[in-house]
């Protein structure tokens, strides 16, 4: 098949879990089949490279913010009614549906969270790092939300990355159960395993004390406040705190205002390469994500590849993602999630029941070569000739 995927971020800038998922998608599909990439330029990319089976378009129009997606979306579809190539493709894939707004031509989409619970995923607000920053993410998130049902009712048929996901655009949007298949994210468990993590524990100066982890692009989304708070309400004092992963402008100010005297317990990581990724996963005790919303949480299905233990809000997919193989605790909750920490790192038997069922798990339901069969799958029940492409386009 010939596979066009459309989204904003693609390698090698990579800004959240939906740039991961493009890259995974991507990356599969090339194995047996021609894959076009169109994404937005940024930094020094060039405008159109080739490797392989991989073709990467890059528009010229550079995203600054997330809601530039929006102008993205726009600028796509009038690059395709225009580009003679279109109609070689069998599949056009929009990675987040949302962005297919203003797109005329046939094409499936990928559903990950809606802006329907970005608009009330932080108490019944949208979540924010400050009073002016929640002021401009409630009209952002209420005109999205009209895009995204304009994209929905031209889409022929979406993936959604979780049941819960599913479950939600089929009650809140309208969307006929039949039209919307669940396809798991998955990762490599030959790359996600546990490894030494020894030469992680010199860099970070670490000697007996216990290691708690959150990997992420931490935005107000992800609660990481929660847990800075948790940190110091637990009993275990011997403990450290690792942050992986860069930080939204405005929020870090948010989570380190409010962090007290524990200061010296958080170890900013910051941007970590690839290949030292398991090592930290393997390094941590427990791996924590205290998200206010996921439509997955690859990182969860990481760590429990890697022999971590891990506890999540149970908000979202996160408590389908983990099932009876972590601990789910109340969102924005420090004490509650203090609480399950201290339980989690003074029981080794409950440590070693976690990690082999979370590594089976994985095994089971989160991996890389299923997620590509059966998008390759969903892709073949939709395939649409090239030639009704075009004459949905005039249309």
């Amino acid at each position: 098949m010939k596979i066009c995927l459309i989204n904003p971020d693609f390698i090698p800038n990579r800004g959240s879990g939906q740039a991961v998922y493009a890259q995974k998608i991507a990356l599969g599909l090339t194995r047996h089949h021609e894959v076009t990439v169109i994404c937005a330029l940024k930094g020094d990319s060039p405008l159109e490279e080739r490797v392989e089976n991989l073709r990467i378009v890059r528009l010229p129009e550079r995203i600054k913010d997330p809601s530039q997606w929006i102008g993205f979306g726009f600028q796509v579809a009038k690059f395709l009614r225009s580009w003679e190539k279109k109609s070689e493709f069998d599949i056009i894939h929009f990675l987040d549906a949302h962005v297919a707004y203003a797109y005329r031509g046939q094409f499936v989409a990928t559903l990950h969270q809606s802006f329907k619970q970005r608009m009330r995923g932080d108490r019944g607000l949208p979540y924010s790092s400050s009073w002016f920053n929640l002021a401009k993410r409630y009209p952002y998130y209420h005109f999205s939300r009209h895009l995204e049902c304009l994209a929905l009712k031209k889409a022929n048929a979406v993936i959604s990355v979780s049941d819960t996901i599913r479950r939600e655009f089929i009650e809140n949007y309208n969307i006929e159960p039949p039209a919307v298949r669940r396809v798991y994210n998955g990762i490599d468990p030959s790359f996600f395993k546990p490894v030494d993590a020894t030469n992680l524990r010199k860099k970070y100066n670490l000697t007996n004390e216990k290691v708690v982890l959150y990997i992420g692009f931490s935005t107000p989304r992800k609660g990481v406040e929660t847990l800075t708070n948790a940190i110091g309400c637990m009993k275990h004092k011997n403990v450290k705190l690792i942050i992986v992963g860069k930080w939204e402008a405005g929020y870090r100010n948010k989570v380190f205002k409010k962090i007290g005297g524990i200061r010296h317990k958080i170890i900013e990581a910051g941007y970590v390469p690839d290949h030292e990724i398991p090592a930290h996963y393997s390094l941590a005790d427990i791996f924590v994500l205290p998200s206010l919303l996921e439509g997955f949480g690859f990182p969860l299905v990481e760590a429990m590849a890697c022999g971590t233990p891990v506890i999540g809000s149970n908000v979202g997919a996160i408590p389908e993602i983990i099932g009876d193989c972590g601990i789910v605790v109340t969102p924005q909750k420090p004490a509650e999630l203090a609480h399950s920490m201290d339980k989690l790192l003074s029981d080794q038997q409950l440590q070693d029941r976690l990690i082999q069922k979370g590594i089976k798990r994985v095994l089971t339901h989160f991996t890389y070569s299923d997620m590509i069969e059966n998008t390759i799958d969903f892709y073949l029940d939709n395939l649409k000739p090239a030639h009704n492409q075009g004459t949905k386009d005039e249309n």
